[in-house]
């Protein structure tokens, strides 16, 4: 395959494609280092703001303070005294003792009358113990229901948790030993594990919504978009009733449209479809199975696809990567290429026409700019979107709404 010189060119929108595109220049699509900044910076601000969002809604300060209130007026010697029956080591107790400044037991160890007296308190001791939930469920010891409900456990339950927590924590303290804000260090620890999934989620369903947010300001204005189907994940810390049901809103020239997005961003979100006037449907994060004439069964599932019978047809797929981290480029191209070849495949073995296809996202990195280029080249991509771009050009954003348009059958 060719190889591109630094050099800038002029990316051609879906219209011009059929032009060609000379192979000696970098796409106008790869990202600047100016626009990985401000890449990184947003997503930054998205993750942080999420996980303050769930640290808030965790009452972890309220959490801490009960804590070091027990701490202030629980009876050392009566620990001392049923250390065996708290499975707690005296070797571990010994540790905490010498330290300096001497940390109280409270911090590291627990007892069934505390986790009785304040059921939240599992959260604290499960993270210091550096087990997640789904661990305790699959232990048969689920804490879940006394953390977020403050059920209270019955003593032979909470003494059985409580002797395997400290059982944990230990070994923990014998083998690393404890500093004044150690106790502090293992519950953030494994909170920021437990909560890496959510996190990455969240910037995979904040870039799906920035692209939802333009597609749909834009064919709203045109009187082109007749409903939208969604569900919500909620506000964090809040009950929302509406939580995990699928909803719809049908959608008029009088809508205001800004209000609405305004209110289901502000729930988060997570759109399914997007249908128009002219029959066509944009379908978000949908599993499909296509079959050939021998019936071999092909699984594809493309983040987002356009499709005139809301079923199995494909006149538009688009693979979306929302990450920012630029060291991650390589690794998100080729997971979205592995979702591209699927779909060519499965075009191919079951008589289908190929879909125009797209590469959406956060950071092109050069050589993955160069990449994608390659495959635009060679016919096997459509076109490539750079999502930070989009949101800072308007004339990039137009381009791709213009593409969009196309793909939707208009």
């Amino acid at each position: 395959m060719a190889r591109y010189k630094r050099r800038k060119s002029k990316q051609l929108s879906f219209s011009d494609q059929s032009a060609g595109y000379k192979a000696d220049v970098i796409p106008e699509f790869a990202s600047t280092p100016e626009e990985i900044k401000k890449a990184v910076e947003r997503n930054a601000i998205n993750r942080g703001f999420l996980l303050i969002q769930v640290i808030v809604s965790l009452k972890i300060d309220e959490m801490l303070q009960t804590i070091k209130g027990i701490s202030e007026k629980y009876d050392k010697e009566d620990v001392l005294d049923h250390h065996e029956e708290l499975n707690i080591d005296l070797e571990a107790i010994e540790i905490l003792e010498t330290a300096n400044p001497p940390i109280p037991y409270p911090y590291y160890f627990c007892s069934p009358e505390w986790v009785i007296g304040h059921p939240e308190l599992f959260f604290y001791y499960r993270n210091v113990s550096m087990l997640s939930t789904k661990v305790m469920n699959g232990l048969g010891f689920s804490t879940q229901t006394y953390e977020e409900n403050g059920v209270v456990p019955n003593s032979a339950v909470a003494t059985e948790i409580v002797r395997y927590l400290n059982g944990i924590v230990s070994r923990l303290v014998k083998l690393s030993g404890v500093s004044e804000n150690r106790h502090l260090e293992m519950l953030l620890a494994n909170l920021g594990d437990s909560l890496g999934g959510t996190s990455r989620n969240e910037v995979g369903r904040i870039a799906s919504t920035e692209v939802v947010r333009h597609i749909v300001k834009h064919l709203h204005n045109k009187n082109q978009l007749t409903k939208i189907v969604y569900r919500l994940k909620g506000i964090i810390g809040e009950d929302d009733r509406d939580v995990r049901k699928v909803l719809t809103v049908e959608i008029s020239k009088n809508t205001d449209i800004d209000v609405l997005i305004a209110d289901l961003e502000e729930r988060r979100v997570k759109y399914r479809e997007l249908h128009f006037s002219n029959g066509y449907s944009l379908l978000l994060d949908r599993q499909l199975k296509w079959f050939s004439e021998d019936d071999k069964e092909y699984k594809i599932g493309p983040d987002f696809h356009s499709t005139n019978d809301n079923s199995n047809s494909m006149m538009w797929m688009a693979e979306l990567k929302g990450g920012a981290d630029p060291a991650g480029s390589d690794e998100h191209w080729k997971t979205a290429t592995q979702a591209l070849v699927r779909v060519i495949e499965a075009s191919d073995k079951t008589g289908r026409k190929k879909p125009f296809m797209s590469f959406i996202a956060a950071i092109l990195v050069e050589r993955v700019a160069i990449e994608a280029q390659q495959w635009i080249d060679e016919g096997e991509l459509t076109s490539v979107y750079n999502l930070t771009q989009i949101a800072d050009d308007e004339n990039k954003r137009n381009q791709f709404l213009a593409d969009v348009e196309r793909f939707i059958g208009f």
